[in-house]
């Protein structure tokens, strides 16, 4: 190698260890010199390693995730319809065409989209309005709209009102006039038949009472009825029963029977006995468009068989008022729309469209619908707290 060659060697040499980062080994040719450069010799090369640094340049990818925000179509458009959700209280096929009739009339009066759907049942109707808050109503029992509300704010928007013109459900105990009960603490150790022990206005709502009373019945038999249960309490075969109170027909434009105020048995003032009219109902002195009272709790049903069972019997204590079926609505969703659809659904089941729908036989059966609130529900409540649903 010529002195030219050495000297570019050296000098890349020092160029490398000027960048300093990785050590490695080459090779490089050392000259042996046994004469003055000048002179014309030969010269044996031999090779040794020489250590030098060198510089790697290391690239790295870094992928990041940057979020970006879709942003959902307004409720009551076609992209985001506000859903009308039924559990199966009927058919499918009945639910998707009895309830389309109410969704097309609300997007009519509205300008919202609305669509209709079934959950598979009641416990799947909540968690889906639990789900998408904003975006549902519901149509839930009494017990429904308590646990929905509990899990997950489900607010109540509307109470149904069914054909004997009430909004509410109510039980009633009922006992011989001779039997000496007359108030819910002579029940203690006495026998009882209740007709389906999972009724919630009749057998849980009495047995929530008789709870927080402390009275302990002797037993409580289950029977296939109100006409079974009435029937074994005229009879003497238990002590007391169970029935469905519906209040009378007050004489015509006097005024509505007022619970809480009015007795159960109001009829009974005026000591005339009941009779059966041409056409079916248990009335006193008449129609109540003639001044009569028109008899329609549970004891009306047995009045062919015992026509003295309003004679013989009283009734001793009434349960709380429980709500019927309720329209109510995710918890967050949009109350001016809310209010709205209230307004109209309680419209659009005042008028002849409803037959075709929430009023339908082989629907729900309604007659109307009423403003709710929350306070209603505090009798169900109770039910749930007291803990006799955990024991059915």
């Amino acid at each position: 190698m010529t002195k030219i060659g050495l000297i570019a060697a050296w000098g890349l040499l020092v160029l490398l260890a000027a960048c300093q980062p990785q050590v490695m080994e080459v090779e490089v040719t050392r000259l042996i010199d046994n004469a003055p450069v000048e002179a014309a010799v030969t010269a044996v090369a031999t090779s040794s390693p020489v250590q030098i640094e060198v510089t790697r340049l290391i690239t790295t990818e870094v992928v990041q995730e940057i979020p970006v925000e879709v942003t959902k179509a307004p409720l009551g458009t076609n992209e985001h319809p506000v859903q009308i959700m039924f559990s199966p209280a009927s058919s499918p096929a009945v639910i998707m065409t009895r309830g389309q009739v109410l969704a097309d009339a609300l997007s009519t009066a509205t300008g919202q989209q609305f669509v209709v759907g079934v959950a598979d049942d009641e416990a799947a109707l909540i968690d889906l309005m639990c789900t998408a808050p904003a975006d549902i109503i519901g149509v839930l029992s009494p017990l429904g709209v308590v646990q929905a509300n509990q899990q997950c704010g489900v607010q109540p928007g509307s109470i149904a009102v069914h054909s004997d013109d009430l909004s509410w459900q109510a039980g009633m105990i009922v006992a011989r006039r001779d039997s000496g009960i007359t108030a819910l603490t002579d029940l203690e150790g006495k026998r009882g038949a209740v007709p389906d022990v999972n009724s919630l206005p009749n057998a849980l709502a009495i047995e929530t009472m008789l709870q927080q009373a402390g009275i302990t019945p002797a037993e409580i038999i289950e029977v296939p009825g109100d006409n079974s249960a009435m029937l074994a309490v005229f009879d003497g075969e238990v002590d007391f029963a169970v029935g469905t109170f519906t209040p009378p027909i007050m004489p015509h434009e006097e005024r509505l029977w007022e619970y809480g105020v009015d007795s159960p048995d109001i009829s009974r003032v005026l000591g005339i006995a009941p009779e059966r009219s041409p056409i079916g109902y248990v009335l006193v002195i008449g129609e109540p468009e003639f001044g009569g009272y028109r008899l329609r709790d549970a004891r009306a049903g047995i009045f062919d068989i015992q026509p003295e069972i309003y004679n013989q019997t009283r009734v001793v204590a009434l349960t709380p008022q429980i709500p019927n079926e309720t329209v109510a609505f995710g918890r967050d969703f949009p109350l001016a729309l809310a209010r709205r659809v209230i307004a109209e659904m309680q419209t659009f089941a005042a008028s002849e469209a409803c037959a075709d729908s929430l009023c339908a036989s082989d629907f729900y059966n309604w007659r109307g619908l009423e403003p709710a609130t929350d306070a209603q529900f505090d009798p169900v409540r109770d039910i749930v707290a007291s803990g006799v649903l955990a024991q059915e």
